[in-house]
């Protein structure tokens, strides 16, 4: 809770008292040597120290392991300082894991965000030389914001800082924006008969990136020969009579009042100082810093300027910090966010305590992921990297039972692979009903539980540079429905009937049409009775054989299609033959024997056959089921005949009745 600002002479009187306990002298890398811990950190030298403090290290002979920031897992911060502590070097490596790379050390917040982006995305730390260290680095602190655009990374405020400008001469007080920008571009070279020497930061410090866009100077637009100094080190930089540097507040007060380790206290005593500013608006100077019961404290007017006060971050992968991502980490979360009811470890009461010892202010909006609060996103930093998003998936849908279910075909990789893939389902009304995150292995995610509506659904994919184009579907969604038929087997020419009865689920009553159908040609139709059934009349002229036939319900307001396949066998049809003949007949004359096949639905055709017990007597051709077949001569006395129908390909082979004609 954030109840009041703690001043840094407030803290610093309870150093004094004993509060605080003192150990003996060091700054910062995690102590002791070899300790690695779960979140790790690189990058500004302006909140370095405050950092350290707060992953309960020794900072300037201060103990602070009793207010160490932990997740709710017990994952602690592990802080590197920007250069080696105790020897100063700048060219010195770290390591950050066990067993893993050693890597240049990040020194200032630019190179701490290249870090970060470098160990996210598995390119070599700073050149095509250096090593691999994915996965070595967690967060970043930053002293400003994004460099590059997009919104891989997110800043999340840590505090208020300001900058202010250190000089060393009395004549160098009450500066102005304008003679700052002049004094940095080389158009003015002396003020009050003191010649000045301008000094900047070294190149990816955040307080030199600040600093210019604040007196609104390009780097290329900086006089020549400009030396370039480790930030916040007075020492160093002030070191004669009209030196000048930008400097962090923060970091001033921490420094003089014994809180940092010290760079900049003999500067002081030599006559350095921070000096006041003009700020923009106001027509007279503002000091940065004042004096309460002989400890510096922040001036609140001065911080607030939208000049040269500025938000300080702890830089995040905006992924590790969405609740909704497959890549959320709890620990980071735990840490440093502030996000409804859940209160990041580093805005607790004890935190902001440490957080004011050091020279800065604390704000309501600290911990906030809200752009609306103070917190910003943006994109991968470092040389080299492909931000290309990824393309469309393919996107197919299936409709279930009050479900959709999505399946897609990857995208061909960018240079920066696909890491995941987030699906979203919205309503009609365009309200978000579901969100969920997928590894990038997925292809296929149902939807389910849905009330009857339309629906819009989309797949994007993602990698470390952000979310490629989306493919959507948008569609009804209803309740499933299943269709069963029946059949049985059915002469050729008598008419077949499909049995279908349809059920729906969640109580309700299929209605609507069904449609017959023998491969793509519908041989019948029907409509659903009130309890869901119909009986299908299907055409009389299918051939015979065993047809597999689709039956297909359309699908109603609140119900999906569905089908089914039934096997209708179509058999030959059995006829019936009658024969007209005489009773007798001259052994001279020829007979004349009239034969009619017939059959249910169809007319036969083909061949009659009159036979005198296996004798073959003559032949005749359906016409109509019609023929009349002349016999030949008979010899005298009875003959005992019958007709023959040899079938065809819809009707059977059969044998009619004997008949006797007497030949006199």
């Amino acid at each position: 809770m954030r109840r009041m600002r703690l001043s840094a002479a407030m803290v610093a009187a309870a150093v004094v008292s004993g509060t605080l306990a003192l150990a003996s002298p060091a700054s910062a890398d995690p102590t002791p040597a070899g300790t690695f811990r779960q979140l790790v950190g690189v990058g500004s030298d302006t909140t370095q120290d405050v950092v350290n403090a707060l992953a309960g290290d020794t900072v300037n002979g201060i103990s602070y392991s009793a207010t160490a920031v932990k997740s709710s897992t017990g994952a602690g911060i592990a802080s590197y300082d920007a250069i080696e502590p105790g020897t100063g070097s700048t060219a010195s490596t770290i390591t950050t894991r066990s067993g893993g790379p050693a890597f240049a050390r990040p020194n200032g917040s630019g190179a701490g965000r290249t870090a970060l982006s470098e160990a996210l995305t598995g390119e070599k730390y700073l050149s095509s030389t250096g090593p691999v260290i994915k996965g070595q680095v967690d967060f970043a602190r930053s002293s400003g914001g994004p460099s590059a655009s997009g919104s891989t990374l997110t800043y999340v405020p840590f505090a208020r800082d300001a900058v202010g400008v250190a000089v060393r001469g009395s004549g160098l007080n009450n500066l102005t924006v304008a003679q700052l920008r002049d004094i940095y571009i080389g158009h003015l070279t002396e003020i009050n008969g003191q010649t000045l020497h301008p000094k900047l930061p070294q190149t990816d410090s955040g307080t030199r990136k600040f600093f210019l866009n604040a007196i609104g100077v390009a780097n290329g637009d900086l006089a020549a020969g400009i030396p370039v100094v480790q930030e916040n080190q007075g020492n160093a930089a002030l070191t004669e009579d009209g030196a000048i540097v930008p400097f962090s507040v923060g970091s001033w007060i921490a420094q003089n009042n014994g809180i940092s380790p010290d760079y900049t206290k003999t500067s002081v005593a030599a006559g350095g100082y921070l000096a006041s500013v003009v700020l923009p608006g106001d027509t007279g100077a503002t000091s940065p810093v004042t004096t309460v019961n002989g400890k510096l404290t922040p001036v609140g007017g001065y911080y607030e300027n939208a000049t040269f006060g500025r938000d300080v971050y702890n830089v995040v992968p905006s992924r590790a910090i969405d609740p909704t991502s497959v890549f959320f980490d709890k620990n980071l979360y735990d840490v440093f966010v502030t996000s409804g009811t859940h209160e990041a470890g580093l805005a607790s009461d004890s935190s902001e305590a440490v957080i004011s010892s050091f020279g800065f202010l604390n704000e309501s909006y600290n911990g906030s992921v809200n752009q609306a609060k103070h917190a910003k996103v943006g994109g991968l930093e470092g040389t080299g990297i492909d931000k290309s998003l990824p393309a469309a998936p393919v996107l197919k849908s299936t409709l279930g039972d009050a479900s959709v279910k999505l399946t897609w075909t990857a995208p061909a990789d960018p240079a920066l692979p696909v890491t995941d893939y987030r699906v979203t389902l919205t309503g009609s009304d365009g309200a978000v009903v579901a969100v969920k995150d997928l590894a990038a292995s997925a292809r296929t995610y149902t939807f389910s539980g849905l009330a009857n509506g339309t629906y819009s659904a989309s797949v994007s994919a993602a990698n470390l540079v952000g979310s490629g184009t989306a493919a959507g579907w948008t569609g009804a969604v209803k309740y499933a429905s299943t269709t069963k038929a029946t059949t049985a087997t059915t002469a050729y020419g008598v008419t077949p009937k499909v049995a279908v009865t349809v059920t729906g689920t969640h109580g309700v009553v299929p209605s609507g049409k069904v449609t017959v159908k023998d491969g793509t040609t519908v041989v019948g139709t029907g409509t659903l009775n009130s309890a869901g059934k119909v009986t299908v009349n299907v055409s009389n002229h299918l051939t015979v054989a065993t047809h597999s036939l689709t039956v297909s319900y359309a699908g109603a307001a609140k119900l999906n299609a569905s089908s089914a396949t039934v096997s209708l066998k179509i058999a030959k049809a059995t006829p019936a033959i009658t024969k007209t003949a005489p009773a007798s007949i001259a052994h001279t004359a020829r007979a004349k024997v009239t034969v009619k096949v017939t059959a249910t639905g169809t007319t036969p055709a083909g061949t009659v056959r009159i036979y005198e017990g296996t004798k073959l007597l003559a032949t005749g051709t359906l016409s109509g089921g019609k023929v009349t077949v002349t016999l030949p001569k008979l010899a005298k006395g009875k003959h005992t005949l019958h007709a023959y129908f040899a079938g065809s390909t819809t009707v059977n082979a059969r044998s009619g009745a004997n008949f006797v004609i007497k030949s006199t």
